[in-house]
């Protein structure tokens, strides 16, 4: 065993981890667009609070390792770099749900029983829901990047096709059933 796989060790267990956090975030989110009562949504905000720790040791362990490998022995291609850009892409992504938490869990705690209409529609909040089908996308995306290598205008393709599905998964599924009340799709799945 030498430094390289070692570092390589690290870096594929941030990317574990990544996805670990963004099933978390996945299952949470789905499941508070179904909650009907205060305590459910409470139950499944605190289940988010998981991701304060996954989430910035994932970070680290994608980047440190991969900004190493980058230096020392793959070099700056297209697919690091654009990876590189997606991982802050993502970050920013996941900025937009996590400022959003506070809020709406200010506005539950009060609460008890059956949530109130505006509530429930805060808990729907169809940017979240975009949000984390968006960043599953791009990270499938990122894992063939590093996967795959391809040159730049592959790269390029690849994580736009990837997020335009997960941005597409998300608009088909953030809506209701018609003449219901109840999330349709992924989340009720979930």
């Amino acid at each position: 065993m030498n430094v390289y796989s070692i570092v390589l060790y690290l870096h594929i267990v941030g990317a574990l981890l990544l996805f670990v956090a963004m099933g978390i975030e996945f299952v949470a989110v789905s499941r508070l667009r179904s909650a009907g009562t205060a305590e459910q949504a409470r139950d499944w905000l605190s289940v988010l609070g998981s991701i304060r720790v996954i989430g910035p040791v994932a970070l680290v362990a994608i980047l440190v390792p991969g900004l190493y490998m980058a230096a020392t022995s793959a070099g700056w291609e297209g697919w690091n770099i654009l990876a590189l850009v997606a991982m802050v892409g993502m970050a920013a992504l996941a900025g937009s749900n996590a400022a959003r938490m506070p809020a709406i869990g200010r506005s539950i705690g009060p609460l008890r029983g059956p949530l109130p209409p505006e509530a429930r529609a805060r808990l729907r909040d169809r940017i979240m829901w975009s949000s984390i089908l968006t960043r599953i996308g791009i990270g499938l995306g990122v894992v063939l990047l590093m996967t795959a290598k391809p040159d730049l205008v592959g790269s390029i393709v690849a994580l736009v096709v990837f997020a335009a599905a997960g941005a597409a998964v998300a608009f088909a599924t953030s809506g209701t059933a018609p003449g219901s009340t109840e999330p349709r799709g992924l989340e009720r799945a979930s």
